[in-house]
């Protein structure tokens, strides 16, 4: 790892990793509390505007399927539960059980610099949007984090990293005609008492009908969660990090079956590089515990 490296790997965009090192004859402290979010303005009117449209939008492809019963899992296949074989979203289980699921075609980045998670999905998502190959890039991280100004600030608040995404897919060949991206915030629309079924259907909208990833701000494993990314192995005093959402598995059943596909790009700040796959209830948790927004 470069000096430049070694030493941004202690901030993450939104990332700060302050899993300090501990006497080898002491057990860990555990902080008595978690790292804050770094504070984002308010959305605008018109951006609160652009919100509720794509939340209708998505709404509306949920009750169209749901009236037609489309997407809808074979009579033969048994809905799996948490502990079940088929709870995990395996290829071969897929085309035996035949269970819902889509996933786009993208390719995982290896952040540049600690604080560049936010760059980092910017150019997966700009990468899948111009149909670039696992090997090339469209943009650089560096300029994609001009754009979010993560240098800047240290790390990507979501009304700069959607500043991004906008520049880094205009003119894309994927981006659906008269597509713009919008910051929304995760909210309990129905009262049930949970977000993650709001968030399910929302990434299910944007991969089976735009065609599109979403970019999804979380505590990747904070200290005292009750959840955490399966690309984190241990626990961080974390800010927030950023990844991006590519998939879905299963239909919304309150468990821990439906899932979200994910890219992470932390494998020298603490977690690791590649894709990945986690509960979808488990990950609402991850972005209430941020700022409880995300970017689509």
């Amino acid at each position: 790892m470069s000096t430049t490296r070694l030493t941004s790997a202690l901030l993450c965009a939104v990332m700060l990793t302050a899993a300090a090192a501990a006497p080898t004859a002491a057990k860990r402290p555990v902080p008595t509390a978690p790292a804050p979010a770094p504070e984002e303005r308010p959305l605008t009117a018109e951006e609160e505007a652009a919100s509720a449209a794509r939340v209708a939008m998505a709404d509306a492809h949920l009750q169209a399927e749901a009236e037609t019963g489309a997407g809808l899992s074979t009579l033969a296949c048994v809905t799996p539960d948490s502990t079940s074989p088929e709870a995990t979203p395996d290829a071969s289980i897929q085309s035996y059980c035949k269970v819902p699921s889509a996933a786009l075609p993208v390719y995982p980045r290896d952040q540049r610099y600690g604080h560049y998670c936010g760059p980092a999905v910017g150019q997966v998502i700009a990468n899948y949007a111009w149909k670039r190959s696992s090997t090339t890039n469209k943009y650089g991280q560096r300029k994609i984090a001009g754009w979010m100004q993560t240098d800047a600030r240290g790390y990507t608040n979501a009304p700069e990293l959607e500043d991004g995404l906008e520049r880094g897919t205009a003119g894309a060949p994927r981006r659906p005609s008269n597509w713009n991206w919008v910051v929304t915030p995760l909210r309990d629309t129905d009262g049930d008492g949970t977000v993650a079924d709001q968030l399910h259907g929302y990434v299910k909208s944007n991969v089976s009908y735009s065609k599109m990833p979403l970019a999804i701000p979380v505590k990747p494993y904070a200290y005292g969660s009750k959840y955490r990314l399966s690309s984190w192995s241990k626990p961080v005093g974390s800010i927030g990090h950023w990844i991006a959402a590519y998939g879905w598995y299963a239909n919304w059943t309150n468990s821990d079956t439906p899932g979200i596909y994910y890219t992470d790009s932390s494998r020298d700040e603490g977690g690791s590089t590649g894709k990945f796959w986690d509960p979808t209830r488990h990950i609402a948790t991850l972005i209430m515990e941020h700022t409880g927004r995300f970017v689509w």
